[in-house]
């Protein structure tokens, strides 16, 4: 007798808890269509965002020759997800800038550590709008690859906007 007192109570809560749980699912289902609604609209209008698996042509880097190499070469050591092109037509971003080294003087030589000066410079700019979607630049004093290990800092720089932007559209 004592158990059948129970059951309705029991039935009772097992709607009750079914139906809780039912709406949650219909709320989280409603929240991620619209998370990804704003997220969609958001990297449609931003100009400065750069996606993964962008193409981008690096174009000739003013006032040392080569460091465009050196640049292509960091984007992929330091796993950049860009797709680098010959062509500027097939880009969505290109990148220009500058880049100097400087070897070391006789005094730093004697007194210092020998080692070169390195400093470099880039923009990316978005092709479609002519927005500038990011600068960095980066000194290098006592390098000991000078034009490779900045070539690699500013690779990291543009990685770490990167995922900045995904993080912040998520």
């Amino acid at each position: 007798m004592k158990f059948l007192k129970q059951v309705p109570m029991f039935l009772s809560l097992m709607l009750l808890v079914s139906g809780a749980i039912s709406g949650q699912d219909r709320v989280r289902a409603i929240n991620a269509s619209l998370s990804t609604d704003q997220s969609v609209a958001r990297k449609t209008t931003d100009p400065t965002y750069i996606p993964s698996g962008s193409r981008v042509y690096v174009a000739d880097i003013n006032g040392l020759p080569g460091f465009e190499n050196n640049l292509v070469a960091a984007f992929q050591k330091k796993r950049v997800n860009l797709i680098v092109v010959d062509d500027r037509s097939q880009a969505d971003f290109e990148i220009n800038g500058f880049a100097d080294n400087q070897s070391a003087g006789w005094a730093k030589i004697i007194f210092g550590s020998g080692r070169p000066e390195s400093e470099a410079s880039i923009q990316m700019v978005n092709l479609r709008s002519g927005v500038v979607a990011f600068a960095v630049a980066s000194y290098k004093v006592d390098s000991y690859n000078g034009n490779k290990s900045t070539a690699e800092h500013l690779a990291k720089n543009v990685r770490q906007k990167m995922e900045r932007d995904d993080n912040r559209i998520k």
